[in-house]
This record gives structure tokens, C-alpha cells and sequence, in this order.
């Protein structure tokens, strides 16, 4: 988008919703290690984004991408193309710009809007022709790459951002699209097999539904780490803290049982997670004692913990 801001003036909602986040991210830093400088002012400035973005950018069901140089809001609903666009909606939620009532407006308007049988796309309706005040993505090819593509580094921001709003059903159905198969016409349209996620798949899957989901085979991508993300913090729930390992996971319903191991601060964990009913709260149990609450406190390197993690079952 390299029209949007030449002039100075333009600013990209994403990008200030992301500024949020970090610096949310900053002072939970300053908080564990009693860093007290400035933090007051990184309070306020993150607080102050997500104010100006909910002021300029929420256009009803949800966030523009952004605002050019002459003062247009676009990524709107009254745009013929370009009319909704993902990473605002992901990082709206990472940064917690989206309140309680804005949040299933977005996750609706996302499955309506960008959702296509390969994934999630990262704009829609892809942009046919230039337009000059957004610049160099609308001269993409339809569905390719920036414009409109089943853009998987972006899908995976949006799917962590579900997991942190406890939307797990929505946020796993994604991830299973993301990986070819396992029906072979799946396959053959995507042209690739299922031992790597690509950079993107073609999208524009309304508007070209001939070539969407063709894989652009190019394993040069940031996805792996958030969707390695994703599954380790979001689905199975075993998150590294301050204070030790974090137990919380967020299987999809169907899932009655499931094995994983973590290495974490130089320990092994060997951790079974399943269903249990009669039960009305998680349980975890270390080497066979229960634990006060979720959290493994007093790792120490070189040590091997056997957890069995029991979940309520209906």
C-alpha cells in the first residue's frame, strides 16, 4: 500500500492496532520485572490507539484497513472492492480495541466475507483495477499473494486472536483448512501435498473460484512460528510464564483424548489430556498428585514431569 501514505498523512489501522498490542505486551514486561519507567505513558498511548481506531475505522460490523493521505477511509463496506480486509479484525481482537459486542460482529463479518474453502483470505472483493490513493497491492493479480489470497502468515494472526477470545471451535475449523486433504480432489486443486503450509493459496475463491485454492508453493513464510503458536498456546494450552508452565487448553469438542510432549526451560513434559465426566473444573495431576490450579511452579532442568490433564466433559 505504498500510495497511502506518501504524503504523510495516510495511516494504516492494522498497523496502529498492532502498535497497541505491542505495547500492551510491553507492559505486562514492565509489570513482571517491576520496570516502572514511562509505563503510565504506554498506557495511555495504547489506550489512545484503540480509541482514535474505534473512532475513524469501525465501520459497524468491522475495522477499515486504513485512512489515505486525503482523508478516505477504505477496507469499508461502501468500497466495491477492497471492502473488508483481515489483519485489522485479527489484531483488533490481539489488542483488545474490540469490545464484547464488536467481537461476534467481526467474527461473523470474517466467516461471511473472507472464508473460502482453503482458508481465510486476506481482502475481499479482490481488487481488479489500480487504485492509485491504496497503490501497489490492487495491481496484483487477482487472488494472488496481498490481493485476496488465502494469505496464511495473516490467517494465522486471526487465529491466535481467536484463541486469546476463547473461540476455539472457529479458530481449530481454520487451521484443519490451511492443511491440504485429506480428499484427493482437495489435493489436486491445491496442487500440493500436506508436508508443508505455504505462503499462500490463490483466493478470490468468489470472484475465480477456477484457480482458488492453488498453492503459490513457496515456503518462505512466517506462518510455521504463529501456527506452532497457535497449537501450543491456543489448542493444547501449554503456555511458559513468569512463574512456570501454564496448563489451559482449548480442544475442540470432538476431541475426547490427545498426547503431546513440551520442552520447557531444559524439562520434558510428558502431558495426556482427556475428557472426564462428572467433573466440573480442569484437573491436572503431576506424577499422579493433584495440583492446587493450573500452573507447574518449580521446574527444574534435566527433569522429566508426567501431567495427566482431565476436562470436563458434558
Amino acid at each position: 500500500m505504498n500510495m497511502v501514505g506518501y504524503k504523510g498523512k495516510g495511516v494504516s489501522g492494522w498497523l496502529s492496532l498492532a502498535t497497541s498490542y505491542a505495547l500492551q505486551v510491553w507492559l505486562q514486561i514492565c509489570e513482571t520485572y517491576g520496570l516502572h519507567t514511562q509505563r503510565s505513558v504506554f498506557s495511555d498511548q495504547f489506550k489512545a490507539l484503540n480509541q482514535a481506531v474505534n473512532k475513524h475505522l469501525w465501520d459497524g460490523n468491522w475495522y477499515g484497513r486504513g485512512i489515505t493521505d486525503d482523508n478516505v477511509a477504505f477496507g469499508i463496506s461502501s468500497d466495491p472492492q477492497g471492502r473488508i480486509f483481515l489483519n485489522p479484525q485479527a489484531w483488533s481482537l490481539l489488542s483488545n480495541a474490540a469490545d464484547t459486542q464488536k467481537i461476534p460482529k467481526i467474527i461473523d463479518a470474517v466467516k461471511k466475507e473472507l472464508e473460502s474453502p482453503y482458508g481465510v483470505e486476506m481482502l475481499s472483493p479482490s481488487f481488479t483495477a489500480m487504485r492509485e490513493d491504496i497503490g501497489r497491492v490492487t495491481q496484483k493479480h487477482p487472488g494472488s499473494a496481498e490481493n485476496g489470497s488465502v494469505y496464511n502468515h495473516a490467517a494465522s494472526f486471526y487465529i491466535y486472536a481467536l484463541y486469546t477470545k476463547g473461540y476455539k471451535e472457529e479458530a481449530f475449523r481454520l487451521i484443519d483448512k490451511m492443511i491440504p486433504g485429506p480428499e484427493e480432489e482437495d489435493l489436486k486443486q491445491r496442487g500440493q501435498l500436506p508436508v508443508f503450509i505455504p505462503n499462500y493459496y490463490r483466493g478470490a475463491f468468489k470472484q475465480f473460484p477456477r484457480t482458488a485454492g492453488r498453492s503459490s508453493q513457496l515456503f518462505n513464510t512466517g506462518t510455521a512460528h504463529w501456527i506452532f503458536r497457535c497449537l501450543i498456546e491456543g489448542l493444547f494450552g501449554v503456555k511458559g510464564e513468569t512463574n512456570g508452565l501454564r496448563i489451559d487448553p482449548q480442544l475442540p469438542e470432538k476431541w475426547k483424548s490427545v498426547r503431546i510432549q513440551r520442552r520447557f526451560r531444559g524439562a520434558e513434559f510428558n502431558i495426556q489430556m482427556k475428557r472426564v465426566k462428572g467433573i466440573s473444573n480442569l484437573r491436572i495431576q503431576q506424577d499422579g498428585v493433584f495440583l492446587p490450579d493450573n500452573m507447574v511452579t518449580e521446574i527444574k532442568t534435566g527433569n522429566c514431569y508426567e501431567l495427566l490433564v482431565e476436562i470436563p466433559s458434558d
